[in-house]
């Protein structure tokens, strides 16, 4: 009977009856992995700073003239036709875009239908599609364009991920799953130094409502190896440093939390997915091949603009966007006045919106954070312009960067996990309040389609 009743469980299922021996073996090759992840989202992460820190050296150098604009707008429109051109075969295709959502389908739907011979996830080529993603990740952010990093290395996690488990000749479905959402914590643990938050972040993208906890545990495993490496091999280095604050807050200052979600997050959230919308239907009157290197110029034209006409810096609506938090949290008086930030929020989408719209491969994590800080730095502001209350802008832009990552992205224990590991355990309170309302406000909306909530778990879910 026991027997029967074994084989009637699915492969989550049947994993709770593992031996000492199999899981034993799931963590060595999760440890490998790691490293192998680890190595190439270092390698693409060094690659892509290096460029767009050699490229804005070169714009916004004194004395140069024209010789810097023209620059800019010459490497961007290059490297959209380069994309451009990449993106005319199908093999291509794939690595257009964030990659999360192809990332998901990939992890979900294990057999995807290629004509009359269905072919399971690891039987098909996935480190091409590593090799392609990358490639076209560095042609967009590196040259400038406007987007994070760790959407994409989610996609190429997932692809190396899949093509580890067919070299290691892995059949196993479950096993497949537990490989790629490691692989998927690993890369971002390797980007963001918070290992919790990232094993959270790839079982919330994964599976929405529901966490899976025995792939949570691997997930934690590979995450906190990524973090070691990155310590060990280039040291210590947070991903942001907050100003001190006291773990006590006054009632105005949770009201405020509050009212971040409600008027602030929830409307990034619906704005960014409308002009998205509008952009990408106003990149869709131009002929497909020119997308890439006209919004490319776009993206450029932008920046000059802004930098011109208003002193805005191009790192401020350009690239990953890890400046402008950074210049808000040091209290920088470049963004100190309340007009500046509101034209670094609409730059940053405008940018970011014309590069997904034309193809670029970039994510919406990280510039999730910089619309979600920079609104709630505003809206300390314009709060202590009223006389109602006298607010901190950095405390309300880690409450604004956590709400916001549940409001675009839909990971709210992961967005809490983010604020503790990187800000501190006294930024908890206002954070754990906003993430919450914002959820509750947010849960019909979703960028990323393939993302699972409340399965019926009825449902035979093998992964």
């Amino acid at each position: 009977m026991a027997q029967t009743h074994f084989k009637n469980l699915d492969e989550e299922s049947r994993a709770l009856h593992d031996s000492w021996d199999h899981i034993a073996r799931i963590v060595i090759l999760v440890a490998l992995l790691t490293v192998m992840v680890w190595g190439a989202c270092s390698l693409l992460r060094w690659s892509v700073h290096l460029a767009f820190e050699a490229l804005l050296h070169t714009t916004t150098r004194e004395g140069s003239g024209l010789v810097g604009p023209v620059t800019l707008l010459l490497v961007l429109t290059i490297a959209g036709v380069v994309r451009g051109l990449l993106m005319r075969r199908p093999a291509w295709q794939e690595a257009a875009g964030d990659g999360v959502d192809q990332a998901l389908e990939n992890y979900h739907i294990t057999y995807r239908a290629e004509g009359d011979d269905p072919q399971p996830r690891y039987d098909r080529p996935a480190f091409a599609l590593a090799g392609r993603k990358g490639l076209t990740t560095f042609l967009t952010l590196g040259t400038g364009g406007s987007g994070g990093l760790e959407a994409p290395v989610v996609l190429i996690s997932e692809c190396l991920a899949a093509g580890f488990s067919r070299v290691m000749n892995i059949r196993s479905e479950y096993e497949l799953r537990t490989y790629q959402l490691a692989a998927i914590a690993a890369a971002v643990a390797t980007l963001l130094g918070a290992p919790f938050t990232a094993a959270l972040f790839a079982a919330e993208i994964a599976y929405g409502d529901r966490i899976i906890y025995r792939k949570l545990a691997y997930g934690i495993f590979a995450g906190v190896i990524a973090y070691w490496l990155n310590n060990r091999i280039h040291g210590y280095a947070p991903l942001f440093v907050g100003p001190d604050h006291a773990a006590t807050y006054s009632l105005s200052e949770y009201a405020a939390a509050a009212l971040v979600a409600v008027a602030v997050s929830v409307p990034i959230a619906l704005g960014f997915s409308m002009a998205m919308t509008r952009l990408r239907d106003l990149v869709g009157k131009i002929r497909p091949i020119y997308h890439a290197p006209v919004t490319s110029f776009g993206v450029g034209a932008c920046a000059l603009v802004f930098w011109y006409a208003f002193g805005l810096r191009p790192e401020h609506v350009l690239g990953m966007g890890e400046a402008t938090i950074t210049a808000i949290l040091t209290d920088d008086p470049t963004l100190g006045v309340w007009w500046v930030l509101a034209l670094a929020l609409v730059g940053k989408v405008l940018t970011l919106g014309l590069t997904l719209g034309g193809g670029g491969s970039a994510g919406m994590l990280v510039p999730s954070m910089v619309l979600g800080g920079v609104s709630g730095a505003l809206m300390a502001h314009f709060i202590n312009l009223s006389g109602l209350a006298t607010l901190d802008p950095a405390l309300f832009a880690v409450v604004g960067i956590g709400s916001s990552l549940v409001a675009v992205i839909g990971v709210p224990l992961a967005a809490i996990a983010l604020v503790l590991e990187v800000f501190g355990r006294s930024y908890g309170p206002p954070a754990l309040l906003a993430c919450g309302v914002t959820y509750l406000l947010t849960l019909k909306i979703k960028i990323y389609k393939a993302q699972r909530m409340s399965p019926d778990p009825a449902i035979d879910e093998t992964g």
